[in-house]
């Protein structure tokens, strides 16, 4: 049972960065992903942990959205330099990653979140949906891909 629940833990955690990332460009539950919020509400979420995940989001959307506001801008600003008459370098990146870094470690903190909220049967049942899920997604593009 250990094992399951690692195995659990390792698959649900990108599930889980996949629907913070999306809920925290301002995405509902239901538009976050048809596979992501449908792996949760599939495995049964209980009314009381709907309302803990919804918190769990409403607490961290001001510092998702400042990241996003910063990362933005930090963008924005290299693209102008592409086309000013300064021309950017290496080291203007490092104002883009820093943010990137600092937005991953708010998802993963999210995610781990919501992975408490999660009991142990339920995070099993989102691992084999999603295992199951990735199947049908390798399946569909062996069929779409042209044979030689």
């Amino acid at each position: 049972m250990r094992r399951r629940a690692l195995v659990a833990a390792v698959v649900m955690i990108p599930t889980l960065l996949w629907t913070s990332m999306a809920l925290a460009h301002g995405g509902s539950m239901h538009r976050a992903g048809r596979g992501d919020f449908a792996i949760l509400r599939a495995v049964g979420l209980t009314d009381d942990q709907k309302a803990q995940i919804r918190q769990i989001f409403a607490n961290h959307r001001p510092q998702l959205q400042a990241l996003h506001q910063q990362l933005r801008a930090a963008q924005r600003q290299l693209r102008d330099r592409l086309y000013g008459p300064n021309p950017p370098s290496v080291a203007d990146l490092e104002p883009i990653n820093r943010l990137r870094e600092q937005l991953a470690a708010e998802r993963l903190q999210i995610a781990l979140e919501i992975r408490g909220v999660l009991t142990p049967e339920q995070l099993a049942r989102a691992a084999q949906i999603r295992q199951q899920l990735e199947q049908l997604r390798q399946q569909e593009r062996s069929l779409l891909t042209p044979s030689s």
